[in-house]
């Protein structure tokens, strides 16, 4: 091999040792000299510099990586992020979940997205040196090219949608939608208006209005709003609704391929597995189970939109529920009555050591088993259950404070519910000694007594009654 070819392979060597994917290596030097960087932090208005020293005292081997990973994080620093007022951190400042998630992120992302630093090193025995720069025409540059590409692919999705949706695929449409989003999620916090043949377009907000519309093209129509049901913890009751849309004419249209889910709003039960709405935008879903006795109940069935990002990272999550708003969601619902047993109900009412003729807490307490547990009937022998509520309040002390008083007055609640048929008591619970105050009289006081107790009533002894087989 002749002295030329020699030195032309020398040189390529160097240069392939040189190029590197994310950094540029100026130079290595192991000497006691140290260098003027090391001395001093150079200043470049033209560069972002990070340097940054790591003891080698102790023989860690990470020393060398510990120092680079500091001097990019210095580096990192002098970068300033701005959000910008066409963002999609704009748009959605008022969602702190968002704002919190993406507005910490759009700052730590600055140093996992550096590209093309350089890094020059020193060490000697004791110490290591790294310090890297970057050209600030450089970045900016790079910059701007992944945004404008990240816009650009958002902008195919968002059009292939408006496209989509026309059609009348709403879910395929909302599916580039999805797409849309996630293409320019890492420059949440950019201007992202988009220049297209009619001018400017802020893909964020047409992304979030173009979701909106698809939503308010659909229809969901129960075929029977109201179902009235004898209540049995096993049966089969078919949930029929019907899905449309309107089409480009204003016609209306059945809707195909719309994934729904259903659920209780009001009571509880066991529903059979969702369905996505057949060519004819029919869907069905069976009560297989009521576990609530609750008079009245109900069911909603909704688009289901988890389905369009249940595959996605929690961050994509965060972002993608942003623009997809539960209150848009397209929905109808299903009203359920259960025909609920025969009850009596026997009020024993004592307000400050007199029986009450008018039993205000106790007809409270009515209205609230009628709604929700019983049909009530003034007929005894007809009844399937008896129900005893005995209530009595107790005038406590007046305890007097700066001019004013507080008025105490306790209260004593007692219910049994029997079965009619076998005299058998099924249900007892109760309460003795809360407490009402309130300043002015014992009469403000008895008020605040009544509330109190209605409230521990309804959260702590009707839901045991939905244990038992009234």
């Amino acid at each position: 091999m002749n002295k030329s070819a020699f030195k032309r392979i020398n040189v390529w060597l160097i240069i392939s040792l040189l190029i590197l994917p994310a950094c540029v290596s100026l130079s290595t030097a192991s000497s006691k000299r140290k260098p003027d960087w090391v001395k001093q932090r150079p200043i470049d208005p033209e560069f972002y510099i990070g340097r940054a020293m790591s003891s080698k005292v102790g023989g860690a081997v990470s020393y060398r990586t510990e120092a680079r990973n500091k001097a990019l994080k210095e580096l990192s620093s002098e970068i300033k992020v701005t959000i910008s007022s066409n963002s999609i951190l704009r748009q959605f400042e008022n969602n702190y979940e968002v704002k919190e998630e993406f507005e910490a992120s759009t700052y730590e992302s600055v140093e996992a997205t550096l590209e093309g630093y350089e890094v020059l090193t020193w060490e000697n025995k004791k110490e290591y040196w790294v310090m890297v720069r970057l050209s600030k025409q450089k970045y900016a540059m790079n910059k701007k090219m992944k945004l404008d590409y990240a816009k650009k692919m958002s902008a195919t999705y968002y059009y292939d949608g408006n496209k989509s949706v026309e059609k009348g695929d709403i879910y395929q449409g909302l599916l580039f939608y999805v797409q849309a989003i996630k293409a320019i999620k890492p420059h949440v916090g950019e201007d992202l208006t988009y220049r297209d043949i009619e001018g400017n377009l802020n893909l964020g907000t047409a992304i979030f209005n173009a979701i909106q519309e698809a939503f308010a093209k659909v229809d969901l129509a129960s075929d029977q709003p109201l179902y009235q049901l004898q209540f049995s913890k096993e049966l089969k009751v078919p949930l029929s609704l019907s899905a449309s849309y309107k089409d480009a004419m204003g016609d209306t249209r059945p809707l195909a391929n719309l994934p729904l889910r259903f659920y209780f709003t009001k009571g509880e039960g066991e529903l059979s597995p969702p369905e996505t709405t057949n060519r004819d935008g029919k869907a069905t879903c069976d009560i297989t189970r009521l576990i609530s006795k609750r008079k009245s109940q109900e069911i909603k069935a909704e688009f289901n939109v988890d389905l369009l990002f249940n595959k996605e990272s929690e961050e994509n999550k965060v972002l993608l529920k942003a623009f997809f708003h539960d209150e848009y969601l397209p929905s109808t619902v299903f009203n359920i009555e259960v025909q609920k047993s025969l009850a009596y109900i026997d009020i024993n009412e004592i307000i400050f050591g007199e029986k009450s003729s008018s039993q205000p807490f106790g007809k409270m307490m009515r209205a609230e088993l009628a709604q929700s547990y019983f049909n009530i009937t003034q007929d005894k022998e007809a009844a399937d259950f008896i129900v005893k509520i005995n209530t009595e309040f107790v005038a406590g002390d007046e305890k007097k404070g700066s001019g004013y008083s507080l008025y105490i007055v306790f209260v004593d609640f007692h219910m049994s519910i029997t079965d009619n048929k076998t005299n058998m008591e099924i249900f007892a619970d109760g309460f003795n000694g809360l407490r009402g105050m309130q300043p002015g009289s014992f009469e403000y006081g008895l008020k605040d007594a009544r509330e109190k107790a209605k409230e521990k009533i309804i959260e702590d002894i009707l839901p045991k009654m939905e244990q038992v087989n009234l």
